[in-house]
C-alpha cells in the first residue's frame, strides 16, 4: 500500500504570498508611472497648442520623452512664418512657461516647417495677387519675380 503525506509549511506559504504581493505592487507602480507620463505629455502638448492659439497661429505639437531621460522633447510643426524666424528666443520663453505651468522640464524644442513641393508657377504674377498677410512669403515672392543670381566669387581680394 502506498501513502502520501503532505505537510503544510507555513513559512513557505508566507514567502509565496510575499512574492505575489511584491509582484502586484511592482505592476501597479509601472502602470501608475505610465499613466503619469501620458498625463504629463498631454499637459505639455495642450499647453503649447494653447500658447500658440492665443497668438493666432495654429500648430501641430508632438511631445515625447527619450528612454533613460527625465526631460521631454517637443516638436512643433507650423507653416513657415516670419515671426518664427528667431525661434530660439521664443524657445527659451516657452521652456520657462512649460516648467512654471506643468512642472516638467523640456530639454529641446524642434521646429518643423513643412513646405509643399512647389513649381515656378506659384510665384508668377497671377498667383502673387493673392492676399497674404505674412511678410515672409511676400519677400519670397518678390525675390522669385525679380530674380536673383548666384555666382562664384574668388576668395582673393582684387
Amino acid at each position: 500500500m502506498f501513502t502520501l503525506t503532505v505537510s503544510f509549511n507555513s513559512v513557505a506559504a508566507y514567502i509565496v504570498a510575499a512574492d505575489l504581493v511584491l509582484l502586484l505592487s511592482y505592476l501597479l507602480f509601472i502602470m501608475n508611472k505610465k499613466k503619469k507620463l501620458e498625463r504629463t505629455i498631454t499637459r505639455i502638448t495642450d499647453f503649447v497648442t494653447e500658447y500658440f492659439l492665443n497668438t493666432g497661429v495654429e500648430v501641430l505639437v508632438t511631445c515625447f520623452q527619450l528612454p533613460n531621460s527625465a526631460n521631454f522633447n517637443v516638436q512643433i510643426e507650423s507653416a513657415p512664418l516670419k515671426r518664427f524666424r528667431f525661434s530660439n528666443i521664443l524657445e527659451s520663453n516657452l521652456i520657462s512657461h512649460i516648467f512654471r505651468i506643468t512642472g516638467s522640464k523640456v530639454e529641446k524644442i524642434y521646429w518643423r516647417f513643412p513646405v509643399t513641393p512647389q513649381n515656378e508657377a506659384m510665384f508668377t504674377d497671377e498667383n502673387s495677387k493673392v492676399e497674404n498677410d505674412d511678410p515672409y512669403l511676400t519677400e519670397m515672392r518678390a525675390a522669385a519675380v525679380e530674380g536673383y543670381t548666384v555666382s562664384e566669387v574668388s576668395w582673393e581680394k582684387d
